[in-house]
């Protein structure tokens, strides 16, 4: 039964607190859905009819999956979705991105735009990497081929989320201009150019044993 928002329950959660990374007001939280109860995440009653119109059980656990890191992380708000599916904070002034991957969820939030892609790395993205890169983006690394067009997917994926163009092409407007590594983590420069809309991003590549993170946000946050 969903109810008000009015209890935690307390549950095995991954955290991913990037204190350390440049940002300080920047949260991520990844969960395994198969770690909740379902019928125990509390949701807004803005939330409730969204619940129930996913009859999918898996898309249902992805949803209520989302409300229970929101929970975790303290956030009193419900999560709604403007009409391109892009979704808000109807009343906390934050920004957030979703992820879902076959197993996980993500939540991110920050004080400024954020996109946040997750991937598990036992995908196989080469069989479809020439439809998302070009040649100069493929050989940028060269010693993990395979690791390095899922982590590509994931970071554009990521950058998809954080401009909300519409119709934004991966391969021939999304592009990936250099990578480089420092400590545990990679760091891309990558540009969008679409019509009118011209964006400087950098995006964030961290590591799990399962999964493949990648978190985006306009240069000028810097």
């Amino acid at each position: 039964m969903f109810a008000h928002l009015c209890t935690i329950f307390k549950q095995s959660i991954e955290m991913y607190d990037l204190f350390n990374f440049k940002f300080p007001d920047l949260q991520i939280a990844i969960l395994k859905i198969d770690s909740i109860d379902p019928e125990a995440t509390v949701v807004f009653p803005e939330e409730y009819s969204d619940v129930q119109a996913r009859s999918n059980p898996k898309r249902k656990n992805e949803y209520l999956g989302v409300r229970y890191l929101r929970n975790q992380l303290d956030i009193s708000s419900p999560i709604l979705y403007h009409r391109n599916g892009r979704p808000y904070f109807s009343a906390v002034e934050k920004a957030l991105s979703i992820s879902h991957s076959k197993d996980y969820v993500a939540l991110a939030l920050a004080a400024f735009p954020i996109g946040v892609d997750i991937e598990q790395r036992d995908r196989d993205a080469a069989r479809i990497i020439n439809k998302f890169a070009v040649e100069d983006e493929k050989i940028l690394c060269t010693h993990d081929p395979n690791q390095w067009y899922l982590q590509l997917w994931c970071a554009k994926e990521a950058i998809y989320k954080l401009v909300g163009i519409e119709n934004l092409s991966f391969k021939n407007e999304i592009r990936i201009r250099s990578r480089r590594q420092k400590e545990h983590s990679t760091f891309l420069s990558a540009t969008v150019d679409q019509a009118t809309q011209k964006h400087e991003i950098e995006v964030q590549l961290h590591e799990t044993t399962a999964l493949h993170i990648a978190i985006a946000y306009f240069k000028v946050a810097l």
